[in-house]
């Protein structure tokens, strides 16, 4: 028994299309578009002329900070990015424990369904909790219904058995990944920032992604002292050093990229690296912004951590590019979320961020009825003035409704957010014990 969408405007983000039609899928998949003659026991939806879009996909996020919303204040007020790391983030990341782990990759699925985002490219950090880390993540992404691509973010920082330890739990990761080919999770090889990986541990890295095919998910200048600390400790730039050590490869994906110089750019454009696009986070943690109009090698729209709501990403990157004077188009910043989908697609082994014959039938449905004209041509501007994540009525993944008039079907949400609210209780108690 398939499922039919009728009287609905469908609007592909990859490439950027509309057209009034309707779409059946079955067996996980769409299996036809155009004007459809339903089959024997085909449930029938009628989107009464709202948008139907592909599900969305965030390229870059930890999911562990979703419990980390109104937690206490760090002990003194950060003065700059590295004091945010150590007094926030790697506190929050060195309390966390399975129950925590599993919690909030639970909670932060649940809000990113809520949103229309249907696949998660997470990159995770549990210091004190490391091997099977990846494994609680994927159970509460799936608990929800979503899809994800998970990866461990090895770092030297907790010394030689920290470091073997987040190798490992990639490795044994991508191994699992590679040998059951779901669809549903995937791999890349994960790796914290350069300022905290010596020479080993980014070798490592780069052979474990040769082995795999996988391409390595690493912070890059994400603030100037990604680059100082390499020119200080190494003197080398911070690119020279991640293409000696091989990391400067296609499949690669590079978060951030706020302080690349023009001659790094131009290496990074020529290798195809990724780069996730993160413009909330960058303001949040004041770091600047990424010279994003200068990038030709794909770019996609990340959280990094902020929640998943791709609506509002994209409408900020809109309008920091206008602030920040990046030169880029409304439909470049869709373009960004069909690269999302894309990097996934690679990852994952099937097509998503499509509503085309054969793409995963992972679809968002919308109550957007247009009240001013609507088509290829200006669907950029509805998506960024005037589409939301309010808009999100029904979703689908994998062509099973994940969420229902609001509604999620695929998890009692209330016992997650129930046992959400217990994890972070506990996990801010553990926080105030842990020194910076």
């Amino acid at each position: 028994m398939g499922i039919v969408l009728r009287n609905a405007l469908l609007a592909d983000i990859d490439p950027i299309g509309v057209e009034a039609g309707d779409l059946r899928v079955d067996g996980g998949r769409i299996v036809a578009r155009g004007t459809i003659a339903p089959a024997a026991g085909d449930e029938q939806i009628d989107c009464g002329g709202a948008v139907v879009l592909p599900g969305l996909v965030n390229g870059h996020t930890h999911l562990y900070s979703a419990l980390a919303v109104g937690m206490p204040a760090p002990p003194w007020a950060p003065r700059n990015f590295l004091e945010i790391l150590q007094l926030v983030w790697w506190r929050l990341d060195r309390a966390l424990d399975a129950e925590s782990i599993e919690a909030s990759a639970a909670i932060g699925a649940l809000e990113a369904l809520a949103a229309g985002t249907t696949t998660l490219i997470d990159h995770h950090a549990s210091p004190n909790f490391i091997a099977g880390s990846l494994d609680l993540l994927e159970r509460g992404i799936r608990s929800v219904g979503l899809r994800g691509v998970l990866c461990y973010e090895t770092t030297d920082r907790h010394g030689p058995q920290g470091r073997d330890a987040g190798l490992e739990e990639n490795r044994r990761y991508l191994d699992k990944c590679a040998a059951r080919r779901d669809g549903f999770m995937g791999a890349l090889a994960g790796a914290h920032a350069s300022f905290t990986l010596e020479d080993q541990s980014l070798d490592e890295l780069a052979a474990m992604a040769e082995r795999f095919q996988s391409g390595v998910h690493i912070h890059v200048a994400e603030d100037p002292w990604d680059e100082q600390d390499c020119k200080k400790r190494y003197g080398l730039a911070l690119v020279q050093r991640l293409t000696d050590h091989g990391l400067l490869r296609p499949g690669s994906v590079w978060a951030h990229g706020t302080h690349l110089d023009a001659a790094a750019i131009e290496k990074v454009n020529t290798a195809g690296v990724t780069l996730a696009h993160n413009p909330r986070s960058n303001m949040n943690n004041a770091v600047g912004y990424a010279p994003i109009g200068r990038f030709k090698c794909p770019v996609m729209l990340g959280t990094d951590g902020i929640g998943a709501d791709m609506f509002a990403e994209a409408r900020h990157a809109w309008f920091k590019s206008r602030d920040g004077g990046a030169g880029i188009s409304p439909n470049d910043v869709l373009t960004m979320l069909s690269t999302s989908a894309r990097r996934a697609s690679a990852a994952l082994g099937m097509v998503l961020g499509r509503l085309s014959d054969g793409a995963a039938a992972d679809i968002v449905i919308t109550d957007y009825v247009p009240f001013t004209p609507l088509d290829s041509g200006n669907f950029a501007g509805h998506f960024l003035f005037a589409l939301g994540s309010q808009h999100v009525r029904h979703v689908l993944v994998d062509g099973q409704w994940a969420l229902r008039d609001g509604l999620a079907l695929g998890c009692d949400a209330a016992g997650v957010r129930r046992r959400g609210l217990d994890a972070a209780r506990r996990l801010w108690e553990t926080m105030q014990t842990i020194a910076p």
